[in-house]
This record gives C-alpha cells, structure tokens and sequence, in this order.
C-alpha cells in the first residue's frame, strides 16, 4: 500500500513537471471514478462525456496548484473541479435553455419496453431530483458511498472528515432520501 502510495506521489510530481506519461497514467487511474461521479449528477451520457473531458483539461492546466501526494488527495481535488464545472454547466443550461431534438418515429424494439425504459429513466430522475435537495455534503457522501462505491474510511478522506462524521451524514442522507422520494410517490 505505501509503495502505491510513493508511486501516486512520484506521478503527481512527474506530472507537476509536466510528463506526459505521467499524466496519463494518473488519467487512467482517476478516470473512472471522475466519470462516476459526473454521471450521477448529469442527465445523460453525453454531458458526463464532455464534462470528464473538461475536468481533465482542467487539471491539466492547474496541476502546478496540485497539493496532494496520495490518490485521496488527487481525487478530492479532481472532484473539486468536477463539482465547480456542473456548477458552471448548469448555470450555462439555465441561461440558454434548449430542447432535444424531436425523436424519429421508428423506434427499434429492444429488451425493455419503452414503457419500463420510460418507468426507469422516470425514477433515475426522481432520485437525482431528490439528491440535489440533500445537503453539499450529504450529496458527496451519497455519491462516494454508492456512486463510487468508497468505504467509510476512503469517504472521509475525500472530503476531509473523520468516519464518525461519514456515518452520521451517511444516515441524515438516506433519512431525507427517504421521505423526498416517499413526498415524490405521493403527489
């Protein structure tokens, strides 16, 4: 575990000098977990495309402001920019509003109906709906917990809190979730 931890910080200040090899290998460990962590918070898969790409170029340009010497570190800092680019998306979204383009009438038959396809894309939004109305750090612990699939300890590292803290909004989270989803089904 310490000689991954030596070898992340040897990265991180490879990539500091700006190594190529570098930063490729530290994209391809953190990769998955930023595109994760988006496409939680993003409707469609495109968005979480396009927004993982932002967050790297991102890093790229600012990775001499990189503090961190372990993986905790470099992902809190990445989910640090990836928060900061859905905020400046959304915003974007709000200011210039546009709608879809219209579907084509053929539609191709698949395993699921359209109408349970419908039924889950229909939940999927009510549950990011009621995520959203979660605390700041609520919503991290979700994410990290169930998104990202992180332990209590990885958790709490990434967001700077002991494991007690984790538990404690780990279950205010799932309380709220709980009666937003159960107001959601009653209207």
């Amino acid at each position: 575990m310490q000689e991954a931890a030596q070898g992340i910080a040897g990265l991180i200040g490879r990539a500091k000098a700006y190594d190529r090899e570098a930063f490729t290998e530290l994209y391809r460990l953190t990769f998955t977990p930023v595109y994760r962590y988006l496409s939680a918070r993003l409707d469609t898969v495109e968005e979480a495309e396009d927004l993982t790409q932002e967050v790297f170029m991102a890093a790229l340009s600012g990775i001499q402001g990189l503090r961190a010497a372990d993986q905790t570190g470099l992902l809190a800092w990445l989910f640090q920019i990836a928060r900061h680019k859905i905020a400046d998306y959304l915003r974007q979204r709000i200011r210039r509003p546009s709608a879809p383009l219209e579907e084509t009438d053929k539609i191709e038959a698949t395993s699921p109906s359209p109408q349970e396809l419908a039924e889950a894309e229909q939940e999927r939004k009510e549950l990011r709906q009621a995520v959203e109305q979660l605390t700041p750090e609520q919503r991290e612990v979700i994410l990290c917990k169930y998104v990202l699939g992180y332990d209590n300890q990885q958790t709490a590292g990434l967001m700077g809190k002991n494991i007690n803290s984790v538990n404690q909004l780990q279950h205010r989270a799932l309380a709220s979730l709980s009666r937003l989803l159960k107001r959601t089904e009653s209207q």
